[in-house]
């Protein structure tokens, strides 16, 4: 089924159109290969994949570009040897290239070497001291499913592609008529949150983090709400993955960086050292821009706000994707004394050796894990392993999703002393928990 390493797996004839930079067919030669294969059946059975590069414009931007061409030479030569040796590989685009499968054509083997290549991709990128972690997405197209032009083959695997980007990269996800209507649906929501920013309806609440022992408030997560005109206060999940992937992601993101340390600044006025730190969480867009760094120091200082009265969350996955140049600059705010958090810890695929390359100073244990930590012995074991990794490492630990006194207790009962949820609060306007911060103080 797949080629052995190092097997040239093009399928391009000595005539065929090669890009110079890859030695695979270019998008011109691919489209008429894939339009004779279109014609040459009256149905064509055959799978096609497009492969695209996660963030690769990121990268481009921040290590330059002879650096990204090394990148895209060495996944040319990584799908060769994750493909069938019949597959006709192209590159279509800047970061994307595709893969015609003209033997295959049932969901099952499509998947199978969908998932070899994904793995061979992953493999980290040695060059010039430094480690390179690509990630990629796949989009599938099983004919007969899209229409008679290879524009429309081509169209649907790009949908497909489209869904497992926003279904977190990494992963497969094949064409289906209803991809056509959901994105007509996603840019109706992409204009909307445009708007949305223009005038000035996205809002933050803040959910406070407490010390288990005894109540007391240490921190808030400032989390952001779409206050819609006809629909009322949206959570994000119904609009956060549409506003990560759109071009004022950034604007949006250095908004609510100034809001929240603004808020932080106002405590620290009201209530001196018992003032709680402000943690946020960055958009990928911004973590993958240089200034970031002169950024978050011109608030502090514009602010007067002390860095300790900060905290950054940042997940695994999305620090392993921005490369070296990210982890300088959040280290370099974490020796200002800006407080780094990996969010969502034991959730990603490399969470230990992500630790050894990126310190932090704090571990947040995802709430899927604290859910059942009482019934459920895998949670319970996974939960007091990331504490026992907090301890050997001597950083903070703090569970999110706590809910009951019993998971409170489980958390005291193994070292966990801090946490949010529920059991201690909802996320709240500033005002409510400026109230509570004023009682707490009088306490």
């Amino acid at each position: 089924m797949v080629a052995k390493s190092g097997a040239k797996a093009t399928g391009a004839s000595p005539d065929s159109d090669l890009d110079p930079l890859t030695g695979v067919e270019t998008r011109q030669g691919f489209l008429k290969r894939l339009e004779a294969r279109l014609q040459s059946e009256a149905a064509p059975r055959f799978a096609l994949l497009l492969i695209g590069i996660d963030d690769f414009r990121a990268f481009n931007d921040m290590h330059g570009h002879a650096e990204g061409d090394i990148i895209l030479q060495r996944v040319a030569r990584r799908l060769r040897d994750a493909s069938p040796r019949d597959a006709v590989i192209a590159r279509i685009g800047s970061d994307e290239f595709s893969v015609l499968l003209p033997s295959i054509s049932d969901p099952t083997l499509v998947r199978h070497v969908s998932a070899a290549i994904l793995s061979m991709l992953s493999a980290p990128h040695e060059h010039a001291g430094r480690r390179h972690h690509v990630l990629a997405s796949i989009g599938a197209c099983v004919m007969p499913a899209a229409g008679d032009l290879s524009s429309d083959v081509l169209a649907a695997a790009s949908l497909a592609l489209a869904r497992a980007k926003h279904d977190g990269g990494r992963t497969i996800r094949f064409f289906k008529p209803q991809m056509r209507s959901d994105v007509t649906t996603r840019l109706s929501l992409v204009q909307a949150l445009h708007e949305a920013y223009a005038q000035r309806q996205f809002e933050l609440l803040y959910q406070p983090q407490v010390d288990l022992r005894d109540g007391r408030v240490l921190g808030a997560e400032a989390l952001l709400r779409w206050r819609h005109p006809t629909r009322g206060l949206l959570l994000p999940a119904s609009f956060i993955d549409a506003l990560a992937a759109s071009s004022i992601a950034s604007d949006v993101g250095m908004w609510l960086l100034q809001t929240a340390c603004a808020q932080a600044r106002a405590w620290s006025l009201a209530f001196g050292l018992q003032a709680p730190r402000v943690a946020i969480n960055l958009f990928a867009a911004q973590l993958a821009e240089s200034r970031l760094l002169t950024e978050v120091r011109h608030v502090l200082r514009a602010l007067e706000l002390a860095p300790g009265s900060l905290e950054i969350e940042i997940t695994e996955t999305i620090a392993l994707q921005q490369g070296d140049e990210v982890s300088d600059q959040l280290q370099a705010l974490r020796r200002d004394g800006v407080t780094l958090t990996c969010d969502d810890f034991g959730t990603g695929y490399a969470s230990l050796s992500f630790l050894k390359s990126f310190p932090v100073d704090r571990l947040k244990i995802d709430q899927s894990f604290i859910r059942n930590v009482t019934q459920d012995p895998v949670d319970a074991a996974i939960v007091r392993s990331v504490i026992n990794v907090g301890d050997s490492l001597r950083i903070g630990v703090v569970a999110e999703g706590v809910e009951t006194p019993e998971q409170r207790d489980f958390l005291l009962a193994n070292g966990c002393h801090e946490a949010q949820g529920y059991l201690y609060g909802r996320p709240m306007p500033a005002e409510r928990l400026t109230e509570h911060l004023r009682q707490q103080a009088g306490s």
